[in-house]
């Protein structure tokens, strides 16, 4: 019987072939001189869906409108799966998140991407919020720093 890759290990490898083939997909566009902000805007609808999705998932774990201490969970989750080294503070109404290791913005960086086309910091402020929204629809997130921009770190926050 053949051995198999540890599950943990198949998961990376999963997400590293989904962050780099996307990562390709937009480098290769910026090359054949598709216009930033088309790129950008399908990009963030497709980011938008997908946090529409992992919101639905998580429902039936967290119920229909989900509290701060619950959006603080389901980041946790989120960033889980894309595999984003990050940590947070929550208060009453509010979570203020810093994202210290990413792997999109390190694909990016590996290809050379200008950083005005490194869409990470977009596609996370469309997953994020659209998934956070369909959680809650008081919720609101937005990233006050983010790394393609020169900061260290991004940094987000998240209110009901």
């Amino acid at each position: 019987m053949e051995k198999g890759l540890p599950i943990e290990e198949l998961a990376d490898q999963r997400l590293n072939v989904l962050v780099y083939a996307y990562t390709l997909l937009v480098k290769n566009l910026m090359e054949e001189g598709v216009e930033l902000e088309k790129v950008k805007k399908a990009s963030d609808r497709a980011w938008a869906i997908l946090g529409q999705q992992a919101a639905e998932q998580m429902k039936p774990i967290f119920g229909e409108t989900v509290n701060i201490e619950g959006l603080q969970q389901t980041g946790k989750m989120a960033a889980s799966v894309h595999a984003i080294e990050y940590s947070d503070k929550i208060t009453e109404n509010e979570i203020q998140s810093e994202y210290v290791k990413c792997p999109w913005q390190d694909a990016y960086l590996a290809l050379g991407m200008p950083s005005d086309w490194r869409l990470c910091s977009s596609g996370h402020l469309a997953f994020t919020e659209s998934m956070y929204k369909r959680l809650n629809p008081m919720a609101t997130f937005e990233l006050t720093k983010n790394m393609p921009s020169g900061d260290q770190v991004c940094e987000g926050i998240t209110s009901i």
